[in-house]
């Protein structure tokens, strides 16, 4: 008996994901199972299909994880091949392309941004959508009428940016709307996004003849403009379903090597927008086999699934997944194949957008609209990655004359900076202040947070450094489970990149794209630390750090800094010398201690 057979043998008869693994260690294929035992026993059978068995010649290891239910190995399944992406699994190929508008309706001031990372974190994303680009234009059209905030956080804007002068925005952050009214924006975008115009139009006549009645003539005529702008917008719409469904149709189209699967957004009746999603796949699988992965990998990972998903040819377990789907959503999903009417007709324009953008993939080579940056694809065939770093992500350290020592996190999407997802870090561990112990400090509480959050992790991570701050790195990195991330380092001056499997350096033509964006995520990570070393030591100066401790406001500051004569006296004080100070109290002074313990010890 081999090896694999004895690992089989033991199977439990319980649903879960198996891992088939080369000799290295290296994930070859990930499945899931109703019963482990006999599923992964069907492999050790001699197979007629080419696929399978190439895969199990190169298969020396199996990996199991038990699940308690099937629904709970699909999305782990679904889960762990967008992670690891093996060699052998049908996998979508572009799904980081699409963009999604968010917005988080349990904050007190919501606000609305494109992104293209989708997070179970309780707020409503809108999508997919084929370009950002496009979806900011549509924000900025419909802010014209409905004027929602779209920063980061009103609520720790100091004052109203350009967009409240042009009228794109009421200016939440300066309380210039209650939060009543502003909810009202809010919702009324929710519905302008979502297509549901005439729920829109409805509202917006309530509230005009409400106004009207409270003798609110200006506000009842800007509604009326809104109700106008709204119907333009409408009859430039494409109605295709008078029965008002909001639904997801879905195509499909074909090549030897390549499938392409086509999805209209129909939502009120209307058509919204397209997307379309790309499988490197040849023509011994079937369509079947295709949509069902598609909905397994898409479908199962969204917030939220609307009423019904239309497919052009029937896929096992049909009912099944769509119970499954029912429970992820937390409302009815159905997943249907028309037999005739209008949704065949829908099924037959999506199969027919789908065929033609295929064909414009394999002409262009790319999306037109959504071209990947040259510096990204020449990083991918350099460092030989599995995917293009569309996600990068870079650390620095601060750390001049040992004092106020920063680090920095800085992200790039597709060669560009991500500003708003910057992160900025004051280094804890004073006890060890090393250049290397920073790094594993910030590169540990950057990955910790992420992971706690649920949040997306990078595709590249980039350090300032050499071999030695690689390894620490790395290290940072084992120590959460997270030694699979790959990750670079760049030697200052000589601009030689080191990575875990090659610790004897890549030198790159320094007029190539690649080794340019790897020295802007640096130079940016460089900058932004240095920006914020410069902050603290300001603040330290002057004493206002002390106000980033809970309880101590800009009186007390001053009783402080009065009493003591500065920050660092400050600082070195006992519990009962901070209470004796005229403002403070006992427990205040327990607060202030315990947070330079802290956040700022010695």
């Amino acid at each position: 008996m081999t090896d694999l057979a004895k690992l089989v043998q033991d199977l439990p008869f319980q649903p879960g994901v198996y891992l088939w693994k080369d000799e290295k260690g290296e994930i070859l294929y990930i499945g899931k199972a109703k019963e482990l035992r006999k599923r992964v026993g069907s492999y050790l059978r001699n197979h007629s299909e080419r696929r399978t068995w190439e895969l199990m010649q190169q298969t020396r290891d199996l990996e199991t994880i038990v699940t308690n239910t099937e629904r709970e190995a699909l999305i782990l399944e679904a889960t762990l091949i967008k992670k690891h992406q093996p060699k052998y699994n049908r996998a979508l190929k572009d799904d980081r392309r699409h963009a999604w508008i968010r917005v988080d309706l349990n904050s007190r001031k919501p606000t609305f941004h494109v992104t293209r990372e989708i997070e179970k974190d309780g707020a409503r994303y809108f999508g997919p959508y084929r370009s950002t680009k496009k979806m900011e234009r549509l924000l900025d059209t419909a802010r014209k009428y409905i004027p929602v905030a779209m920063c980061a956080d009103p609520t720790n804007v100091k004052r109203a940016c350009m967009d409240f002068h042009i009228d794109r925005c009421v200016a939440p952050c300066e309380d210039r709307i209650s939060d009543g009214e502003y909810r009202i924006l809010v919702d009324q975008m929710c519905l302008y996004i979502d297509g549901q115009t005439d729920q829109l139009i409805d509202l917006f006549e309530t509230q005009m003849a409400l106004a009207s009645e409270n003798l609110q003539f200006e506000k009842a005529a800007e509604l009326r403009d809104r109700i106008t702008d709204v119907e333009i917008f409408m009859r430039r719409q494409k109605i295709v379903d008078a029965g008002g469904v909001n639904r997801d149709v879905l195509g499909i189209s074909r090549t030897e090597e390549a499938a392409l699967v086509e999805m209209l957004l129909i939502r009120g009746g209307r058509l919204i927008g397209q997307d379309h999603f790309y499988f490197e796949e040849n023509m011994d699988s079937l369509d079947s086999e295709i949509l069902t992965t598609f909905i397994e990998q898409f479908y199962f990972m969204l917030p939220k699934v609307h009423e019904e998903i239309l497919l052009p040819v029937e896929i096992p377990d049909m009912e099944q997944l769509s119970t499954w789907l029912a429970e992820t959503a937390g409302s009815p999903v159905k997943i249907i194949v028309p037999g005739k009417g209008k949704e065949t007709e829908l099924v037959e324009m999506a199969n027919k957008n789908a065929y033609r953008q295929l064909r414009k993939i394999l002409i262009l080579g790319d999306s037109e609209e959504e071209i990947v940056n040259e510096g990204v694809k020449e990083l991918k065939i350099a460092l030989n990655l599995s995917r293009a770093p569309i996600h990068i992500e870079g650390f620095d350290i601060a750390n001049i004359q040992g004092t106020d020592p920063t680090g920095s996190c800085v992200v790039f999407w597709n060669g560009e900076p991500n500003n708003h997802r910057y992160r900025m870090f004051r280094i804890r561990s004073k006890e060890t202040p090393d250049d290397y112990a920073m790094m594993h400090e910030v590169v540990s509480r950057r990955y910790r947070g992420r992971l706690e959050e649920g949040k997306a992790l990078p595709d590249l991570i980039i350090i300032d450094g050499g071999k030695g701050q690689l390894n620490v790195t790395l290290k940072a990195l084992k120590e959460l489970g997270l030694d699979y991330l790959n990750v670079v380092s760049v030697a200052k001056q000589e601009e030689i990149l080191f990575t875990r499997d090659r610790m004897d350096g890549i030198e790159l033509d320094l007029s190539s794209d690649a080794i340019r964006l790897v020295q802007r995520v640096r130079d940016e990570a460089h900058r932004f630390a240095q920006k914020y070393h410069h902050k603290l030591r300001e603040k330290r100066f002057s004493g206002s750090i002390l106000e980033e401790s809970p309880g101590i406001g800009s009186k007390r500051r001053q009783s402080l800094l009065l009493a003591f004569g500065s920050y660092d006296k400050v600082r070195a004080a006992s519990v009962d010398e901070l209470a004796a100070v005229e403002g403070m109290s006992f427990s205040s002074a327990q607060a202030l201690r315990k947070w330079i313990d802290e956040e700022d010890p010695v």
